[in-house]
């Protein structure tokens, strides 16, 4: 019998890396072990632009370490040469911006429109892959993601991003899963809820751009 999808339950065709190797630098020392499920054609091949766009958006983020930057003046910036319509989409809209630093010092930077619905679509597979990847099972939920990393043009961050604000520093430290955490790692954090499928995932990308992945509300009416 050949396995299972790990997003569909189609009959699985490959594998899907998770996240997929375009976030990886070509180095053994950052590739130790990488996650894998088995998956169907749609939600591996057909994903690839969507993974190569999320990873350079990720990569010229502020605050990230030396391997983004690594990732940046290596994989992203040649992304964007060898594509001119991907280097149009990325850079539409460019506006001037500053930000300050952590003496209160306003820096200049660019700022450009993000594509945000496929930014958290390719941000959901990797969460589903790895739910699969753990418990052996298909996450049967609608996923959100929350992250204080984006912001909208004006500068001010967006509901879910102020709401990650308020409470980041009731966040307790511990200890995430993930064999190459200068690239990559995560933690399924349990709820006041016993399903699993109800627990909420922490991710962070180069030790510094931070996503959380939650289960949608399910708001039943009379």
């Amino acid at each position: 019998m050949s396995k299972k999808c790990y997003r569909c339950g189609k009959d699985a065709t490959s594998k899907e890396h998770a996240p997929a190797k375009c976030y990886f630098p070509e180095e053994a020392e950052y590739r130790k072990n990488l996650i894998t499920v088995p998956s169907c054609k749609e939600h591996n091949e057909d994903t690839s632009k969507d993974d190569e766009y999320v990873r350079n958006w990720i990569c010229m983020s502020l605050g990230n370490n030396g391997t983004a930057y690594k990732q940046f003046f290596g994989k992203v910036i040649k992304s964007i040469q060898e594509s001119p319509g991907l280097k149009a989409i990325m850079f539409k809209n460019a506006k001037r911006v500053f930000v300050e630093d952590e003496k209160g010092n306003k820096l200049p930077t660019w700022a450009f429109e993000l594509d945000r619905v496929r930014f958290d679509s390719a941000i959901i597979k990797i969460a589903y892959a790895l739910f699969y990847n753990t418990y052996k099972e298909t996450w049967h939920k609608d996923l959100h993601t929350m992250t204080d990393f984006l912001v909208y043009g004006d500068m001010t961050q967006d509901e879910q991003g102020a709401l990650l604000q308020s409470f980041r520093g009731q966040i307790h430290e511990h200890h995430f899963d993930g064999n190459n955490p200068q690239v990559f790692k995560y933690k399924f954090l349990q709820t006041e809820s016993e399903d699993i499928h109800e627990q909420v995932l922490r991710m962070q990308f180069y030790e510094g751009f931070e996503i959380w992945v939650i289960p949608k509300i399910e708001i039943n009416t009379v």
